[in-house]
């Protein structure tokens, strides 16, 4: 039976503790880090954020790209990074998801920061169906809804990532770029409480985020918090790897 609170969802045992020991470790590194080893770790998160992976994810031919790979879209992407990372103490607020969309849509054609004023249908197969987002008129008190489980102190902070970002794409608040806006307030959360952001970077993962997101649409969530688990934990390693070669010139 599927179900969208986030209590519910089932997580990994497996990937939980190796993802506190990653994280452990990986704080443990960077607290010894010299100036070097820590604009190394920044820039290669912001790189693979705002570059590798939009490739990687939403890949198409050379005409079709605007303007969903295009320079400015990337730029973006890398600003909308360092806002999140400049503001780990923030209250992540529907004014903030929005704030984040805009600098998203800034210089594209898309109308930033404001919810869809039409219906939309999402590009996810239930049971058949291509599933529909709620009304337009539904996007507000969804969000409030989508807010109230965010902000539980009682559910483990990862959870509340995963579903945060998994809600936002069912919702469809916005014309367009929900899965990026998804997927950066998703990381705002991890690093708010002590985690790192992760990254979709692996030629594998286009098709299996989109399978990830369809198995919990389809009442199989613990499938989709399994590869979210996997990916953070994924990232965490190629992190410490990244450190442990990190040189002084």
């Amino acid at each position: 039976m599927k179900n969208n609170g986030y209590m519910a969802m089932t997580k990994t045992p497996k990937y939980k503790a190796i993802i506190e020991q990653n994280r452990e470790q990986i704080t443990k590194m960077l607290s010894g880090a010299d100036t070097v080893k820590r604009l190394n770790n920044l820039n290669w998160l912001r790189h693979e954020i705002s570059y590798t992976e939009p490739r990687t994810l939403f890949y198409m031919s050379t005409k079709e790209q605007q303007p969903y790979l295009d320079y400015n879209s990337m730029k973006n992407l890398g600003d909308a990074y360092d806002y999140i990372v400049g503001h780990t103490n923030q209250d992540i607020d529907i004014t903030e998801i929005c704030k984040i969309h805009s600098m998203l849509c800034t210089n594209t054609h898309i109308q930033g920061g404001l919810f869809r004023n039409a219906p939309k249908i999402i590009e996810i197969i239930v049971n058949g169906h291509r599933v529909h987002a709620p009304d337009a008129g539904m996007i507000l008190p969804v969000m409030n809804e989508i807010m109230f489980k965010l902000h539980n102190p009682e559910t483990d902070p990862i959870r509340r990532a995963f579903g945060v970002h998994y809600d936002l794409i069912m919702l469809q608040p916005f014309d367009d770029f929900n899965k990026r806006t998804a997927r950066l307030i998703m990381n705002w959360v991890l690093i708010q409480n002590g985690y790192r952001p992760i990254v979709f970077n692996q030629h594998t993962d286009k098709k299996k985020y989109k399978d990830a997101i369809t198995a919990y649409a389809n009442g199989y969530p613990k499938e989709y918090f399994s590869y979210m688990s996997s990916c953070l934990m994924r990232t965490q390693k190629e992190i410490i790897t990244l450190l442990q070669n990190s040189r002084m010139l």
